[in-house]
């Protein structure tokens, strides 16, 4: 990308050190250069949400550009085995504007981050929000699926995020020319150019605490643990293990667990 240089200086670049003109495109390259996928307005794209893949915790999923890049097609590792019906994660906290039948997408939802961001799912099997609903990251919001013609009966989520660049309250989205900007998931930005696939993509869509009501609670036989028995928290395939500590430096011990297949950490607000 060339620096932009005024009329004034151009005309009068004669008359400046060599220096000042390297300093100075090497300066603007820095500032283009350090926020890519800008929007048309600018620094609004700092405004970005901090997405994480939408789905659980540590699962592994394939994400695809295909011919609709920055939109991405995902479909679960290792083999696309579980892809239908898997859980549809919200990547960050916002407001569903959109939960609706569409004639070619299927089942669609878009939800509204704020900062003219939003997030569009298709092809869904099953909505589990409604319109006007607040959700936080990690919340359910629908099931993956194949439905709508577009699928073309093979089971997928297609993703989009986009910015809303005319104002009207929502993102256009699944057509070249769309609002669709590139995602960045956990630091990472996807969607560059067409046909590019990136494999076995974890989410750290972990959320800050374990939500107790979505576990399996049950007792465990492990001869070594203290006691007869004590509990343990089942998360997906992994044993959750309760632990105790003050984490804050309140002065008060807070309930959390540990996760040992991947020494993780899960602490309650």
């Amino acid at each position: 990308m060339r620096p932009f240089i005024s009329r004034r200086s151009r005309q009068r670049g004669a008359g400046h050190p060599a220096w000042v003109s390297a300093v100075t495109a090497a300066a603007l390259t820095v500032l283009i250069g350090g926020l890519p996928n800008l929007p048309a307005h600018g620094a609004a794209a700092m405004a970005a949400p901090n997405l994480q893949l939408p789905f659980p915790c540590g699962q592994q999923w394939r994400l695809d550009t295909w011919g609709h890049a920055p939109g991405l097609d995902m479909v679960k590792e290792p083999d696309q085995q579980g892809t239908e019906g898997a859980t549809l994660s919200a990547p960050a906290a916002g407001t569903v504007n959109k939960s609706y039948y569409h004639d070619n997408a299927g089942n669609v939802i878009q939800i509204n981050h704020g900062g003219g961001y939003f997030t569009t799912y298709l092809h869904l099997q099953s909505r589990a929000v409604n319109v006007g609903a607040t959700v936080q990251q990690g919340a359910v919001i629908g099931r993956v699926g194949r439905t709508g013609p577009t699928s073309n009966n093979h089971p997928h989520l297609h993703f989009e995020l986009g910015y809303d660049a005319n104002g009207n309250g929502e993102a256009s989205w699944g057509f070249a020319g769309a609002e669709r900007v590139k995602p960045t998931f956990n630091g990472v930005s996807y969607g560059s150019a067409n046909n590019q696939t990136y494999r076995n993509v974890t989410s750290r869509n972990c959320g800050g605490s374990v939500d107790l009501g979505v576990l399996d609670f049950y007792l465990s036989d492990d001869q070594n643990a203290t006691g007869s028995t004590r509990p343990v928290f089942s998360y997906g395939n992994s044993p959750m293990l309760p632990i105790t500590g003050d984490w804050d430096g309140d002065g008060k011990d807070t309930v959390s667990t540990y996760d040992p297949t991947s020494s993780r950490f899960f602490i309650s607000n």
